[in-house]
């Protein structure tokens, strides 16, 4: 990383800030940190270094130094309070967030005692333009933090922030260790008829190879975000909001007061099945009944086939990116409705998918992927990918029902609604 060499960063700091490198001087007030000769919120402060650093091409901040390059030092009993604000900013002011490393080193003062003191390496981003978190970007001129002209930051979202999709960007804050081994040997015997132990390739090289981990110059290998959704078990930790909520009412309007709630959880296909199983299997989803000189039957009120078709697409077609943000199931005593964050995506509209239109996937290697799951129950396939699933969950449905399923684009977000069939009101058409 920069500066490493402790001799280095000491020449380095005689000859002042620049580009690369920035000092602050910490001055503590109880448990708040300041900063000495510098207005304005801490935070603030520290988020603009952040971002300005992270947008041009990285850089060093050394807490403990001042601005004349003198060695001061950090309070040694303080040394947790500035480890956990320089992170929080990191994650709270910064957007998206940056992932700094923070190394403690001992430095030598003026008088030649040694100092207590913490660098904080700030990585080139490389997948994105980073913002404060009230909406400035910023890049670093020499030592001064300097807004992004308009066409300048036009040139970087476009060569930064979709130099990969979002599937393929490396999961912030994560190890590989996230990942489930075991999942994945499952799935790769399942697809390629051979157990990781037998390929003869290293476990990393076979998840980079199907987009599942990134490896970036001087950082280990980390999950990509289609990795972290297949095979973490627990990829909400990291990817706020990627999980479902079902809520059921007795009553026609979603007000909170709800009679049972249920949050799954898991990766992908596990989220796919729970929801499926809860929809099969509770008592309280709606049922058709019909009385014979038998007694009563019931059955079921809504398409197996639609439901399924319902709940993979919007697990597959979310945007994840909209963070804390979950696909939400609602149950209605006549009615399913199924929100999923994100409008739909691309040039698709309500219309044409109604017309059958050739699909427009936002998660294509997630939609990949899912081909090779199914429902253990029905056999049928999470997806087919020719664009026909849409249809026959607005066939089955109508025939079931009568009622032709309603799909709203909210803009910011899809809602899908599938109505119960309650008697035996099935359509002729």
């Amino acid at each position: 990383m920069l500066y490493d060499d402790k001799d280095e960063l000491l020449s380095e700091i005689a000859a002042g800030e620049d580009t690369l490198l920035e000092f602050k001087e910490v001055v503590f007030k109880g448990d708040q940190v300041r900063f000495a000769s510098e207005e304005g919120r801490a935070s603030k402060v520290i988020a603009e270094v952040l971002v300005s650093m992270a947008n041009t091409e990285g850089g060093l901040v050394v807490f403990g130094v001042n601005k004349l390059g003198d060695v001061v030092g950090i309070d040694p009993a303080k040394r947790d309070k500035l480890e956990q604000f320089v992170v929080q900013c990191a994650l709270d002011h910064c957007v998206p967030q940056i992932e700094p490393a923070l190394d403690w080193v001992h430095l030598p003062g003026a008088d030649g005692a040694r100092r207590l003191c913490l660098k904080a390496y700030i990585p080139r981003a490389r997948f994105y333009v980073h913002q404060t978190s009230d909406g400035r970007f910023l890049k670093r001129v020499s030592s001064h933090r300097k807004p992004i002209p308009p066409e300048q930051l036009g040139r970087m979202l476009a060569s930064r922030q979709l130099l990969l999709p979002f599937e393929e960007r490396p999961v912030f804050g994560a190890g590989l260790e996230v990942l489930s081994r075991d999942r994945f040997d499952r799935y790769h015997r399942d697809r390629f008829d051979r157990a990781l132990s037998e390929t003869g390739l290293p476990y990393e090289r076979l998840l980079a190879n199907l987009k599942l981990a990134v490896h970036e110059e001087d950082r280990p290998w980390r999950p990509s975000n289609v990795g972290l959704l297949l095979f973490a078990d627990q990829p909400e930790a990291h990817l706020p909001g990627a999980y479902v909520d079902i809520a059921v009412y007795d009553h026609d309007v979603a007000d909170g007061n709800t009679v049972d709630t249920k949050r799954i959880t898991g990766p992908i296909p596990d989220q796919i099945e729970g929801v499926l199983t809860y929809l099969r299997m509770s008592p309280l989803v709606a049922v058709r009944s019909q009385k014979d000189g038998l007694g009563r039957l019931d059955r079921p009120a809504y398409s197996e086939h639609a439901l399924q078709e319902a709940i993979v697409n919007a697990l597959a077609h979310r945007d994840y990116e909209i963070t804390g943000s979950q696909v939400i199931v609602t149950l209605f005593q006549d009615r399913i409705e199924i929100r999923n964050p994100g409008g739909l995506h691309n040039t698709l509209t309500e219309e044409n998918l109604y017309a059958g239109c050739q699909p427009v996937r936002r998660n294509q290697i997630l939609a990949g992927f899912l081909r090779d799951y199914g429902n253990p129950v029905t056999g049928r396939r999470y997806m087919e990918t020719r664009g026909e699933g849409f249809l026959t969950l607005v066939r089955t449905s109508l025939e079931l029902s009568g009622r032709r399923p309603e799909l709203t684009n909210l803009g910011h977000a899809v809602r899908l609604t599938i109505f119960a069939a309650l008697g035996d009101n099935r359509s002729d058409g």
